[in-house]
């Protein structure tokens, strides 16, 4: 199951007076929950029972490490509540799920400590609900048939297995939502499709579980015999994470390989990849394609490291040559990445962010949607973080002021779409103009950086510029379509 280790941002974003009243708003409805579960039942189950599944369920919640992005972590806790729906009841699961938040191996704010309390007891309470509203047994032993069992057990198990996964997204989003900014429905589908089909899984494991303790009278001593599979997932689980966290170290090596050749734009990948996701979510793009746009935001640049330290550190204007060079630097960063499998669908993003809305972009001269989505968005990134971090010839700019001019150039440089869902972006989202020290600014360029919307305007102006980017890269594979 999901849930949330810190939902916010910053400690501002975590305690705002939004995220508090929604935190309280979910503690409300596990009391209500809870509540209607006693007038339902009238009672909690078998207290010995009770005492098991919590201790599972700790144990459980205790053992959850698997940090698969975006602050949010899996365990298996889901099992036990929904075992716990029918061994105990809709009184006794919402115990267990308060008793199994309630114990934490690392420090956490109060108030993250308060929902995920809420929230374990919520999905408690309501799968003992659902189950019983579905028609299941309250009950089941060992004198009910093969069918009765699955009809008046299983079935009715998946029903509340469903449920409980729905309100768990449903409660996630919101925090996150009030916490960071992000849209609910983003996060939700997020949530659904990384951990959705999992509870199908543990939806199985949990209707076990049950057929185990009640109908086959083993007790408690089922709980040893679901450790194996319960690993087994947990492994799963550990694999994904693993390779998630490699990803994140070779996209780290790849632009430190750039930060180092190039210092005065420290910082600055990880700046338009924090950007362009917001921008991805606030459009509605799906978790998939969130993840290939923030890749590509990070990859960008990397192609820089293709071109000579002395165009990148230019004291004065560039020669023509030199400028279709720089331009060069997006096809140099698709052939650097080609071969690694999880940028496959970053490319596009990587090669197009210098297109035009207009069509005098560069490398392809592709126009308006013709361009793929993903460049759409990091192009928008890219340039305002530059406007709003200082250079050489300049401080940085305001928020409202690079706003300003990006909004200028809608249509022309960039997608009024994209322009348009920066600024909701930065109507949720705060963001910090980034100002470098005169040590950092020391080496860099006093030209004009390549992301200045003026040095765009110099290459749409000179077809002659984009005809040599274009006609010396033949050799370059250029897929084009991505995501729209």
């Amino acid at each position: 199951m999901s849930t949330a280790s810190d939902p916010g941002t910053t400690p501002r974003r975590l305690h705002n007076r939004a995220t508090i009243a929604y935190v309280s708003v979910v503690a409300s409805v596990a009391l209500g929950l809870a509540g209607l579960g006693w007038y339902t039942t009238r009672g909690i189950g078998d207290v010995y029972a009770v005492l098991v599944l919590a201790g599972l369920g700790i144990t459980s919640w205790l053992l959850r490490e698997i940090d698969v992005g975006a602050r949010i972590h899996l365990s298996f806790l889901s099992i036990i509540l929904l075992t716990s729906a029918v061994v105990v009841g809709p009184v006794g699961a919402a115990i267990v799920g308060a008793a199994a938040a309630v114990v934490q191996k690392e420090t956490q704010p109060l108030i993250v400590r308060a929902f995920n309390i809420a929230l374990c007891s919520s999905i408690g309470s309501l799968g003992g609900l659902v189950y019983l509203a579905a028609g299941g047994l309250a009950n089941p032993g060992s004198s009910d048939s093969a069918s009765r069992i699955l009809l008046g057990v299983g079935l009715p198990l998946m029903v509340a297995d469903v449920a409980q996964c729905l309100l768990n997204a449903a409660l996630i989003s919101g925090v996150v939502r009030f916490s960071a900014g992000v849209p609910m429905r983003t996060q939700f589908l997020k949530l659904l499709t990384t951990s959705g089909a999992a509870y199908v899984g543990y939806g199985v494991i949990g209707f076990l579980f049950v057929v185990l303790w009640l109908p086959a009278g083993v007790g408690w001593f089922s709980a040893v015999l679901v450790l194996a599979p319960l690993f087994v997932a947990r492994w799963a689980f550990v694999q994904y994470g693993d390779e998630l966290r490699a990803h994140d170290r070779t996209l780290r090596a790849l632009v430190t390989a750039v930060e180092t050749k190039d210092p005065a734009n420290s910082g600055h990948s990880d700046r338009t990849a924090q950007l362009a996701q917001w921008l991805a979510e606030t459009l509605g793009l799906g978790h998939k394609e969130i993840q290939d746009v923030r890749t590509a935001a990070m990859l960008h640049d990397i192609g820089k490291v293709c071109v000579p330290s002395k165009v990148l550190r230019a004291r004065q204007p560039l020669t023509d040559d030199e400028l279709v060079v720089l331009a060069e630097h997006a096809l140099s960063a698709v052939e650097l990445v080609q071969g690694i499998d999880f940028v496959a669908g970053s490319v596009d993003g990587i090669a197009h962010h210098h297109e035009r809305f207009d069509g005098r972009g560069y490398p392809a001269g592709l126009k308006g949607e013709d361009i793929p989505l993903t460049a759409r968005l990091v192009a928008v990134a890219d340039t305002f973080d530059t406007l709003t971090t200082s250079r050489s010839y300049r401080e940085a700019m305001s928020v409202d002021a690079a706003l300003e001019i990006v909004t200028e150039r809608a249509g022309a440089q960039f997608d009024p779409t994209v322009v348009d869902a920066l600024r909701r972006v930065l109507a949720r989202h705060e963001w910090v103009p980034t100002e470098h020290t005169p040590e950092e600014l020391a080496t860099a360029a006093v030209i004009l950086d390549h992301d200045e919307p003026e040095v765009s305007d110099l290459y749409a102006e000179r077809q002659d510029l984009r005809v040599k980017v274009k006609g010396s890269t033949t050799s370059v594979v250029m897929p084009v379509g991505g995501a729209r």
